[in-house]
C-alpha cells in the first residue's frame, strides 16, 4: 500500500500537479486558510500521519476520529482523498462494509488520478470479498490488474483473485470447481511471480486446497514446502495443519469402516492409531517449536480430539482427551476454542459410559455438558451439548429401563427443536424423539409408544424430507432395520 512521504510539505510536492505551482501557493498563501481550505500550514497532512499512526497500531476507533476531524475540517484540503481512503480501511477493520465500500467509492469516484485511488479500487474488492461477494470481489482486484500496471497492490490483487477462489471452494461438501481454479492461481504466482511478497501465502493455501479435497497425501507436500519458507507467518499453522491432515484422514478412515453399523477390524483400528499417532507428533511440534504461535490453542485441542478418537476407546484413552481438553481451557483462557473443548470433556464421558457399559458415566456427562451452557452462554457449542444432553438421558435410560429417563430426552430433544432451529442437528433430534418411543415399546416400558412411535417417524419424514433421518424414520415405518438388529421389525411393524 502507498507510504505516505516524510512530511506535509514534501507530500503535496508529491501530488499531481508542477512544483513550480506548488511553490508559488506555497509562497502566495502561507496561512492557506483552515475550513474548508487545503488546511492550515498543513495540519491536515499532520493529522492524516496521526491517524494512519493510530491505525498502524489497530486503535481504529481513535484513527477514526482523527479522520472525521480532517473531514470535517479540511472537506476539500489535500488529505480528503486519503482521508476517506483510511477511513474506509477504517470501517473496513470494525465490519462495518457498508460504509467502507461507500468511502472507497468515494476516492474512486471524486478523486480521479489520485495517488491512492488504485488501493481503493483493492480494498473496494476486499470489502466485497469479507461480504462473500467473491465474484464482485474478482471483478474489483482484476480492475487493479487491468487498470493500475504500477499498483503496489498487484500482487496482493493476484493473490487475492486466487483467495477468492478458495474461499468459494472452502466449503462442506467443497466445491472442487472453485478449488481447482485456486490452484490453479496459486501455482501460477509461484511458477510466474516468485518474487511476489505473497508466495509464502499462496504456497500454504495451495495445501489448503488439497486439504479441502480431502487429499491428504499431496496436503502434506505441500505444507512441507511452506516450511521451507523460513521466514513465513505461516509455519506454525502449516505444522498444525499437517496434523490436522492425519487427523483428518483417520476420521474419513472410521466413518468409512464403520458405515452402516459395521464394526472395525483389529488392523483396520490398527491403521487408523497410526494416522492418529502422526497426527500427535505433530500437533505436538506446534506446541515445542512454536510455543508463541497462533496454533498453539489449537494444537493441544487437537491432541485432545486424536486421543478422543482412538480405536478402541479406553478409560485410559479417553481420560488422556479429558486431560488435554482440560489443559487447554486452563493453559489458552481466551481461545475460541475453550467451549468445544468443556463439550468434548462430556462427550469423553458419554463415550466411554458406552464403551465399558458403566451407566453412571452418563450422569458425569450430564454434568460437563450442562456446562457448556452456564460457562458459555452464546456459545456455538450449545447444540451440540442440547443434543447430548438428550442422548444421555436416552442411553441412561436404555441402559437402566428406565421410562423417566426416555420422557425426559423427548424433552431435552425438543429443545433442540425450539431452541436451535437452525442447527443442523434438528432433524436427528426429530428423529431421536421417535427412537425413544421405539426403546419404550421393545423394553415394555409404558403404553401408547408404537402409535407415538409411527407419528413421530411420519412427523420427519415430511418435515425433513431428503435427510438422512427422514429416510432412516422411514425405515422404521417400513419395520425395516437399517442394521442385522430386528428389533425394528419386532416392535410396531
Amino acid at each position: 500500500m502507498k507510504t505516505l512521504p516524510p512530511n506535509p510539505v514534501s507530500r503535496l510536492l508529491c501530488r499531481p500537479g508542477t512544483v513550480l505551482a506548488v511553490m508559488f501557493l506555497l509562497v502566495l498563501l502561507p496561512g492557506c486558510g483552515g475550513g474548508g481550505g487545503g488546511g492550515a500550514s498543513g495540519q491536515d497532512e499532520v493529522l492524516l500521519l496521526d491517524a494512519e499512526a493510530l491505525y498502524a497500531q489497530k486503535l481504529y476507533t481513535d484513527a477514526q476520529a482523527i479522520v472525521d476531524q480532517i473531514l470535517r475540517d479540511y472537506p476539500n484540503g489535500t488529505a480528503a482523498d486519503d482521508a476517506h481512503y483510511l477511513k474506509g480501511k477504517i470501517a473496513y477493520q470494525l465490519a462495518d462494509y457498508s460504509t467502507a465500500k461507500s468511502e472507497f467509492n468515494t476516492v474512486i469516484n471524486n478523486y480521479p488520478g489520485s495517488p491512492v485511488e488504485d488501493n481503493a479500487v483493492f480494498w473496494k474488492g476486499k470489502t466485497e470479498h469479507a461480504q462473500g461477494n467473491y465474484s464482485a470481489a474478482r471483478t474489483q482486484y482484476q480492475l487493479v490488474l487491468d487498470s493500475y500496471p504500477t499498483s503496489d497492490a498487484l500482487e496482493d490483487a493476484r493473490y487475492e483473485i486466487a483467495k477468492t477462489y478458495f474461499d468459494q471452494g472452502n466449503t462442506t461438501p467443497p466445491d472442487t470447481g472453485a478449488l481447482n481454479t485456486a490452484i490453479s492461481k496459486f501455482v501460477d504466482i509461484l511458477n510466474n511471480h516468485s518474487t511476489s511478497p505473497k508466495v509464502d501465502d499462496s504456497q500454504y493455501y495451495l495445501a489448503r486446497c488439497y486439504h479441502a479435497m480431502s487429499d491428504y497425501v499431496t496436503a502434506r507436500q505441500e505444507y512441507n514446502k511452506v516450511m521451507n519458507h523460513s521466514t513465513s507467518t505461516w509455519l506454525d499453522n502449516a505444522q498444525f495443519q499437517i496434523g490436522r491432515t492425519y487427523y483428518n484422514e483417520a476420521s474419513d478412515m472410521v466413518s468409512s469402516l464403520t458405515a452402516n453399523g459395521a464394526t472395525m477390524s483389529s488392523q483396520q483400528m490398527t491403521n487408523v492409531n497410526n494416522l492418529l499417532q502422526s497426527a500427535l507428533e505433530n500437533f505436538n511440534l506446534v506446541l515445542s517449536n512454536y510455543p508463541t504461535g497462533t496454533s498453539v490453542d489449537s494444537a493441544e485441542y487437537y491432541i485432545g480430539r486424536s486421543y478422543h478418537q482412538w480405536e478402541p476407546p479406553t478409560h485410559t484413552t479417553l481420560q488422556q482427551a479429558r486431560d488435554e481438553y482440560t489443559l487447554m481451557i486452563s493453559t489458552y483462557p481466551t481461545s475460541t476454542l475453550i467451549d468445544n473443548a468443556q463439550f468434548q470433556i462430556g462427550r469423553t464421558y458419554y463415550n466411554e459410559a458406552a464403551a465399558t457399559a458403566t451407566p453412571s458415566l452418563y450422569d458425569t456427562a450430564l454434568v460437563e455438558f450442562t456446562k457448556v451452557f452456564s460457562l458459555y452462554p452464546g456459545s456455538s457449542s450449545e447444540d451440540d451439548a442440547q443434543m447430548y444432553i438428550g442422548k444421555s438421558y436416552h442411553m441412561r435410560g436404555i441402559a437402566t429401563l428406565t421410562l423417566s429417563d426416555l420422557v425426559t430426552a423427548r424433552s431435552e430433544y425438543q429443545k433442540v427443536i425450539n431452541n436451535f432451529s437452525t442447527s443442523t442437528l434438528v432433524d436427528n433430534a426429530a428423529f431421536r424423539i421417535g427412537e425413544t418411543y421405539h426403546d419404550a415399546g421393545i423394553n415394555s416400558l409404558g403404553t401408547g409408544n408404537c402409535a407415538s412411535e409411527k407419528t413421530q417417524m411420519q412427523l420427519v419424514v415430511n418435515t425433513y424430507p431428503g435427510t438422512t433421518s427422514a429416510t432412516s424414520a422411514q425405515l422404521h415405518l417400513d419395520a425395516i432395520s437399517p442394521t442385522p438388529d430386528t428389533t425394528h421389525a419386532a416392535y410396531c411393524p
